[in-house]
């Protein structure tokens, strides 16, 4: 009994030296805010340098627009961003924008028929088999995307293919967070969005 006694004290004494916790204070962590432009807005920026050609036009020159890879991984790796389709939305809205503008542009990706499915129909192909064998095209906008901390570098040139030279140039930046996920549902600006299953 003479042992204990000693002992709980010196057990009581070293709880009384360990400080107490800090009571934990809830923070909010701050959401992520949403790019304040759609990608097709953002692309209308390198529509705009894009237009500024060096030297006289061929009033009749056709345009096409090729998809953006990564400028460390071309013809390999698209850039996707947070969900698929970023370099696909890039070529779609440059192809938009120039043909609202007056260009003579060239879908080079329409097939020679229409090809019917049970729920949708496309004329459009990346099957080479499926397109015409001669592409009639002078120029074409082309491009890489680089991937920073905060956003997409996006370089674009408008090139003569038949000498190679670039007749314009742009650059503009795309904020990552600009594309949707690929959850199922997503929280925005406080309402649940719900996509596709």
């Amino acid at each position: 009994m003479r042992l204990l006694l000693p002992l709980v004290l010196l057990n009581l004494t070293a709880c009384n030296l360990v400080p107490p916790p800090e009571p934990s204070v809830p923070t909010d962590a701050p959401k992520a805010a949403m790019a304040p432009y759609t990608v097709n807005e953002y692309v209308a920026n390198l529509t705009s340098q894009l237009n500024h050609i060096n030297g006289a036009l061929n009033a009749n020159a056709r345009i096409g627009v090729s998809s953006f890879f990564y400028a460390d991984a071309l013809d390999t790796k698209l850039a996707a961003g947070q969900a698929s389709g970023l370099s696909l939305q890039i070529q779609e809205s440059l192809l938009t924008q120039f043909t609202q503008l007056g260009y003579h542009t060239v879908e080079y990706r329409l097939g020679n028929n229409l090809i019917l499915a049970q729920n949708a129909d496309s004329i459009l192909s990346r099957d080479l088999s499926k397109l015409r064998n001669r592409q009639n095209i002078d120029l074409v906008i082309t491009g890489t995307v680089t991937r920073q901390q905060h956003a997409y570098i996006v370089n674009a040139r408008l090139v003569n293919i038949e000498n190679k030279q670039v007749l314009s140039a742009g650059s503009t930046e795309i904020p990552i967070n600009v594309m949707w996920g690929s959850e199922k549902i997503q929280q925005r600006d406080g309402s649940l969005y719900r996509s596709e299953y």
